[in-house]
């Protein structure tokens, strides 16, 4: 399961990759600048791939499954701080600074930023209702099963989306979402570069990509633990022999919502990786 759902990001985010336009069109930053934020953001993605390998491993249960995305997009997002704030730094002697005003929406991408938002609110809602649900497994692991009732006899089913899983999920969440809104405080209210001749440079085009970045770390944040949760979740409802018909309809809903979920993953992943990749040189014209 694990592995196909990797290799189903990795399908669509090369898609994606391969229609998409540069994320940040613009004016280039300075060097310096660049550099840094680029350089950190590379750096928080090689550090949540490798914490990721080990979160998975750490756990034959499934819990390092389960928060292995999301510690991805924690790293990064903790390297877009970092970079954003080192970037800040002043490097000569003259200091100055812009009046003008900017907001956040200026450097997200519209629809990308609006589904996962919408993501990270059904993914909390089906967490809140996964963890009451769930119940102890056969080795009294709490929230690990789904159990049911069907009168003549009981049963459950299990792995459950529920305590088990849910609240180190949550942990990962909360300091993910924490840790994007300072990103992307920091991306917004980040001074603008000098040039060598101490005039201000507006360096839009890469706060955009740090903004890409930002919502491709969160979408992954949230993306892929829906899919898993959505996918065990209605694995569970499935699996009760005298399941109501709501059940049904609610894990038919969880499955066919999915899809959407797996295309946010695959542009998340797209977004990362096209956020670091070097500025198009400007064409010159030719001489006539």
């Amino acid at each position: 399961m694990a592995l196909s759902l990797l290799l189903g990001i990795v399908v669509i985010a090369l898609v994606v990759a391969a229609l998409a336009g540069t994320p940040a069109a613009g004016d280039p930053a300075p060097a310096r600048v660049r550099r840094t934020v680029r350089g950190w953001r590379w750096a928080g993605l090689t550090v949540g791939v490798a914490a990721a390998a080990v979160a998975v491993r750490a756990d034959p249960l499934g819990r390092g499954t389960a928060i292995a995305a999301p510690l991805l997009g924690l790293c990064v997002l903790a390297g877009v701080v970092a970079g954003e704030t080192r970037a800040a730094r002043p490097t000569g002697p003259a200091r100055a600074a812009a009046l003008e005003t900017r907001q956040i929406r200026h450097y997200l991408p519209r629809w990308p930023a609006t589904a996962v938002a919408v993501a990270g609110v059904g993914l909390a809602v089906l967490l809140v209702a996964t963890t009451a649900a769930g119940s102890p497994d056969d080795q009294g692991r709490a929230g690990r099963s789904f159990g049911y009732d069907c009168g003549e006899f009981t049963g459950g089913h299990g792995p459950w989306p529920g305590s088990f899983y849910s609240l180190p999920l949550a942990v990962v969440l909360g300091a993910g979402v924490l840790l994007a809104g300072l990103a992307l405080r920091r991306v917004v209210g980040r001074p603008r570069p000098v040039d060598d001749a101490g005039d201000l440079v507006r360096d839009d085009a890469e706060r955009r990509r740090s903004g890409h970045a930002v919502t491709g770390a969160a979408g992954l944040l949230v993306a892929v633990p829906l899919i898993g949760v959505s996918v065990t979740a209605a694995g569970g409802l499935l699996a009760s022999p005298c399941r109501p018909a709501w059940w049904t309809a609610a894990a038919w809903l969880l499955l066919l919502l999915t899809p959407g979920w797996l295309a946010l993953a695959g542009w998340s992943v797209t977004a990362l990786l096209r956020s670091g990749a070097p500025t198009p040189r400007p064409a010159v014209p030719a001489a006539r």
